[in-house]
């Protein structure tokens, strides 16, 4: 049995139990990786074993102990989702940066400043207090060097531990830093589009005084719409460069369909705009609503696809009304695949997979 940890997930190596977390062939027991994160890191090989909550939730109360500066990671073009009660409620006596990350995603018009406000406000809502909030792309390595710089001032002797929910991303956040502070180049964590690809605590020594980085496994949000889809419909729905924002002139009687995902039916007195924000590889409709039902009846896992269609018998819809007064712009959000801007007076009807989560909010953009 080999007691050291894997450097890319943070789960102990041993080499009895290919199934289980850590599992590495004898032959290679020198490895700083475990069989699955080396696939993972070689081969772009996805996950077959993840974090559960339970995982979770023991890493992140033993995490709640220690006297450490906290990174709560959200995801901005999924932030509703990921901007997690329950783990706000874990985080009240600690000092805490908020980081929205994903700022990539966001059209180049989009006024940072504007954006921390609104971060800032819903921060207030759940009357949470943080020491700072930062905008950054992780992928891109945007204002990675403020947040280092932020870092270092509130950090005082302390380690740093980045908590978050799945796929916000904490393990390539770590890994911007560690390439901007450091001669490395490559990942030194494990990465992946599959939630729950960190299985344990990671602990990397970076600092002079001996105190360390400590990635930790994401909380898997019941609500993202991954947790209801496969893998193969994953690339579809996560952008992956600035999304480019459609505007419809909506009339009542006019349904936005977004791929087979979700779709948005509108009454309306007076004609309004709508402005979706979702990667460009998904298939966008406006139709009337009097022909919704037979599209989706028809093309839902072909022409609106994702699902795709060997996902069709799992996957159930639900209906959610919305009512909006026009007075405020409003975003629409879609847990793990964007949001939908809505300038006017409208009733709504919103279809979406069932058990994923939809919320409003004042327009972040």
């Amino acid at each position: 049995m080999i007691l050291n940890k894997c450097n890319g997930c943070g789960s102990i190596l041993q080499d009895t139990e290919p199934d289980k977390p850590g599992f590495i062939p004898k032959l290679t027991t020198t490895s700083e990786y475990c069989q699955r994160c080396f696939r993972m890191k070689h081969y772009n090989e996805l996950p077959k074993i993840v974090a559960s909550n339970s995982d979770y939730e023991k890493v992140i109360d033993d995490v709640m102990d220690k006297n450490g500066l906290v990174i709560f990671i959200v995801d901005l073009f999924s932030f509703k989702s990921t901007f997690n009660k329950k783990m706000i409620e874990k985080l009240r006596k600690k000092d805490v940066i908020l980081v929205a990350n994903k700022y990539d995603l966001l059209p180049k018009s989009t006024n940072p400043a504007s954006v921390v406000d609104w971060l800032s406000k819903e921060c207030e809502k759940f009357s949470f207090k943080v020491i700072a909030i930062h905008l950054i792309s992780a992928k891109k390595g945007y204002f990675i060097d403020d947040l280092i710089m932020n870092i270092e001032n509130f950090r005082r002797g302390r380690d740093v531990y980045f908590v978050g929910c799945a796929n916000v991303g904490k393990s390539s956040l770590i890994n911007s830093i560690i390439r901007r502070m450091t001669p490395k180049t490559e990942d030194v964590i494990s990465t992946s589009i599959i939630p729950g690809t960190t299985l344990n605590e990671i602990r990397l020594l970076f600092f002079d005084d001996g105190k360390y980085l400590i990635d930790t496994p994401g909380l898997i949000n019941e609500g993202d719409i991954l947790n209801r889809l496969l893998p193969k419909s994953y690339e579809k729905i996560l952008p992956k460069n600035e999304i480019k924002p459609i505007t419809y002139q909506i009339k009542t009687g006019n349904t936005v369909l977004l791929a087979g995902l979700a779709s948005l039916s509108f009454e309306c007195e007076e004609d309004i705009s709508v402005i979706v924000y979702v990667s460009k590889d998904l298939y966008i409709q406006r139709s009337k609503t009097a022909n919704l039902e037979h599209l989706v009846k028809t093309q839902t896992g072909k022409l609106l696809n994702p699902p795709v269609e060997e996902e069709l018998s799992k996957i159930f819809y639900a209906h959610k009304k919305v009512s909006l007064d026009g007075l405020k712009k409003k975003s629409i959000w879609f847990a793990g695949f964007g949001f939908v801007s809505v300038i006017g007076k409208c009733e709504i009807d919103i279809r979406y997979i069932d058990k994923s989560e939809v919320y409003v909010t004042n327009a972040i953009i």
